[in-house]
C-alpha cells in the first residue's frame, strides 16, 4: 500500500508559509506591492501612446509637438524611476520577511528537543539541514517575490495591451477572409512556441540545477567541518586525506556545474533568438499596412511595442524558465527538511514519562539502531535517588541509554520512568560552549552571585579564569580539551540537575580526576542519581549492565574480534634475537 500522496511543490510551500501569508503586515506588503505593480502597468501604457505621438510628430516634422513630447517623456522617465525605486523597495523587505519567517519556522523544528541531533543519527534525513536554513531559505523567498511580482505585471501587461493591440491591428484579409486583430493572434502563437520549448529545456534544468545546489551544499559541509576539526585534523596528519575528500566533492560539483551549463547554453541560445525576432517581427508584419498608407509611422511603431508588450506578457515562462527552475529546487529542499523535522520521533518507540514516584526505572527497555537493529538485550531496573551508577557494555551501548535517558534516542521499545520535573544534566565527551561572557555561560537559570562561580570554577580547577569572568570569548577555541569539559562541568553543576549523565569522562580528563568530580557530585548534590558510562571501569557503588541481543558479553565479542588484527599487526615485525 502506497503512503499519503505528497503535495506538490507550489502547494507544500504555500502550506508551509501560511502564517507568515496570513499575517496582516503581510497582507499589507503584498496589497502595496500589487499597486505598485499596477502603477508599472499604468506607466507601460502612457510610454505606448507617447511612443505613436512622437513619431507621428516626426513624420510630420513637427518641431513645437516635438518638443512638447520631450517634456511629456522627461515626466514618464521620473515616474517610471520612482514607482520601479518604490516596487524594488517593497519586493527587498516581503523577501527579508519572507526569509525570517521560514527560517524560524525551520529553526524551531530542528533546533528544538534534541532533533538537530536526531535527524543526523536518522538514516536517509536530509543532507546539509543547515545550507538548507542559510542558503535554499534566501533563494526559495528572493525568486517567489520576484517570480509573483513579474506574474502580476504580465497579467497587467496582458489585460491593456491585447485590447490596445487588437484595436491597432485593424483588419486584413488572408485568402479572402477577413482576420480583424490579426496581430493579437500572431503574438498568442510566437509566445506559446516559446514557452514549448522552454519548458522543453527547462526541465533538465530543474533537475541539473537541483543536483548542483546538492553538490555545493557537500562542498560547503566538508569545509566547515575541517574548520571545525581543525586541531584534530592537523594533529592526526589528515589534511591530505581531508583535501582529497573537498577535491572529490568540488569534482561532483564540477560534473553538475557541466550538466547544468549545458542545459543552460541550450536555453539561453534559444531565448537569444526569441529576444532578438520579438521587436523586428511585428514591424515587417505590420510594414505593408504602413506603405499602403493606413497606418501612420507613430502606428506602426505603437503597434510593433505594443505586440512586444502582449508578447513580453505571454513569455513570462519563457523568462523565467532559470529562476523557475532555481526556485523549484530550494523550495523542494526546504520541504524535505521540513518534513523530515515534522516527523519527529519514530511512532512507536521508548517511551520516556516523568511519572516514576521516585528515583529513575527502566521497563523492558531495548536499544536500537534507527534501523531497528537491536543493540541491548531488554534491560530492567530501578534506581534509587543518590544512587551513583557505572553503565557498562559496549561504548555505543552506554552511550545510547544515556541519551534515551535525556529523551533523545527514541528508537527501541520499552518505557523509562523519571521524577516529575526532573531537571537532567548530560556531558558528552565534546560539550557544547557558546561564545559569550564566562559569567553568563556559568550561571545557572535564576542567576548565582560572582563568589559562587569563582568557587564553581575553582572546584574542577580552573580558579586561573576567576579574573575573566566578564569577558566574552569564544571558549570552545580559547580552551584546551580538558578545560573545555571541567568548565562544561562547572556550568552543569551549577545548575543543580536531578539526573547526571556522564559519558566517557576518563577519555578526556583521566581516571582519577574523574572520581574526583563525581565526589564532587556526591558532596554538593546527595540526592541527585549520576549515570557514568566509560570504558575505564570508573568504579560506582551501583552498576547497569548492558548486553548484546544474544546475551553475550559485549567484551568477549570484542576480545574475539581482535585476534585476527593482533595476528596481522605481529606480522608486520621481525622476531627479536635471542
Amino acid at each position: 500500500m502506497s503512503g499519503p500522496r505528497r503535495p506538490g511543490t507550489l502547494r507544500g510551500f504555500l502550506a508551509l508559509s501560511q502564517p507568515w501569508l496570513l499575517r496582516p503586515r503581510t497582507i499589507g506588503g503584498l496589497l502595496l506591492l500589487l499597486g505598485l505593480t499596477g502603477v508599472q502597468v499604468m506607466f507601460a501604457v502612457l510610454f505606448n501612446g507617447w511612443t505613436a505621438d512622437l513619431f507621428d510628430a516626426l513624420e510630420r516634422r513637427d518641431g513645437g509637438r516635438l518638443w512638447r513630447e520631450v517634456g511629456v517623456f522627461a515626466l514618464l522617465v521620473l515616474g517610471i524611476m520612482l514607482s520601479n525605486a518604490s516596487q524594488l523597495v517593497a519586493k527587498r523587505a516581503l523577501t527579508l520577511s519572507w526569509r525570517r519567517a521560514l527560517t524560524e519556522r525551520l529553526l524551531q523544528g530542528w533546533m528544538a528537543g534534541g532533533e538537530i541531533w536526531r535527524l543526523a543519527q536518522t538514516p536517509g534525513s536530509p543532507d546539509n539541514p543547515d545550507g538548507r536554513i542559510a542558503e535554499d531559505t534566501r533563494i526559495a523567498a528572493e525568486n517567489a517575490i520576484e517570480l509573483a511580482s513579474g506574474l502580476i505585471y504580465s497579467i497587467g501587461l496582458l489585460a491593456t495591451f491585447t485590447g490596445i493591440l487588437w484595436s491597432l491591428s485593424g483588419v486584413v484579409t488572408v485568402l479572402g477572409v477577413a482576420v480583424p486583430g490579426h496581430m493579437v493572434l500572431l503574438a498568442g502563437v510566437y509566445a506559446a512556441g516559446g514557452a514549448i520549448a522552454a519548458f522543453a529545456l527547462g526541465a533538465p534544468l530543474a533537475r541539473a540545477t537541483e543536483q548542483r545546489q546538492a553538490a555545493e551544499a557537500d562542498m560547503r559541509f566538508s569545509l566547515a567541518q575541517a574548520r571545525e576539526n581543525a586541531l584534530g585534523l592537523s594533529l592526526a596528519e589528515g589534511e591530505a586525506l581531508a583535501r582529497a575528500t573537498v577535491v572529490g566533492l568540488f569534482g561532483a560539483l564540477a560534473r553538475a556545474w557541466h550538466r547544468q551549463t549545458e542545459w543552460l547554453r541550450n536555453l539561453n541560445m534559444f531565448q537569444s533568438a526569441y529576444i532578438t525576432l520579438a521587436p523586428v517581427f511585428p514591424i515587417l508584419v505590420a510594414a505593408p499596412r504602413y506603405l499602403a498608407a493606413e497606418i501612420s509611422l507613430g502606428g506602426l511603431m505603437q503597434t510593433g511595442q505594443g505586440f512586444q508588450q502582449v508578447v513580453a506578457a505571454l513569455s513570462w515562462p519563457v523568462d523565467n524558465a532559470a529562476r523557475l527552475a532555481e526556485w523549484r529546487a530550494s523550495a523542494q529542499r526546504i520541504l524535505e527538511l521540513a518534513e523530515a523535522v515534522r516527523a519527529g520521533d519514530p511512532a512507536e518507540g521508548i517511551v520516556v514519562s516523568d511519572d516514576s514516584p521516585q528515583g529513575l526505572s527502566f521497563e523492558r527497555v531495548v536499544l536500537r539502531e534507527p534501523d531497528g537493529r537491536a543493540l541491548t538485550a531488554p534491560l530492567s531496573a530501578r534506581i534509587a535517588p543518590g544512587a551513583r551508577v557505572a553503565v557498562t557494555g559496549e561504548a555505543q551501548q552506554g552511550g545510547v541509554l544515556l541519551h534515551a535517558v535525556a529523551g533523545l534516542w527514541p528508537w527501541g521499545d520499552g518505557r523509562i520512568r523519571r521524577p516529575p520535573a526532573a531537571r537532567i544534566g548530560a556531558l558528552p565527551r565534546a560539550p557544547w560552549l557558546p561564545e559569550g561572557r564566562l559569567a553568563d555561560l556559568l550561571a545557572p537559570p535564576g542567576g548565582a552571585p560572582p563568589e559562587i562561580l569563582v568557587a564553581a570554577l575553582e572546584a574542577v580547577w580552573l580558579g586561573g579564569l576567576r579574573d575573566s569572568l566578564d569577558e566574552r570569548d569564544e571558549w570552545d577555541q580559547r580552551l584546551d580539551e580538558q578545560d573545555r569539559y571541567r568548565l562544561a562541568f562547572a556550568r552543569l553543576l551549577l545548575r543543580r540537575p536531578d539526573i547526571v549523565l556522564l559519558e566517557e569522562p576518563s577519555s578526556v580528563v583521566g581516571a582519577e580526576e574523574t572520581a574526583a568530580l563525581i565526589g564532587l557530585l556526591s558532596s554538593s548534590l546527595p540526592d541527585a542519581i549520576v549515570m557514568v558510562a566509560d570504558r575505564a571501569g570508573i568504579g560506582c557503588p551501583q552498576s547497569l549492565e548492558l548486553r548484546l541481543p544474544d546475551g553475550t558479553a559485549a567484551q568477549t565479542r570484542r576480545r574475539g574480534g581482535a585476534r585476527g588484527l593482533i595476528e596481522w599487526l605481529r606480522r608486520g615485525f621481525p622476531p627479536r634475537a635471542r
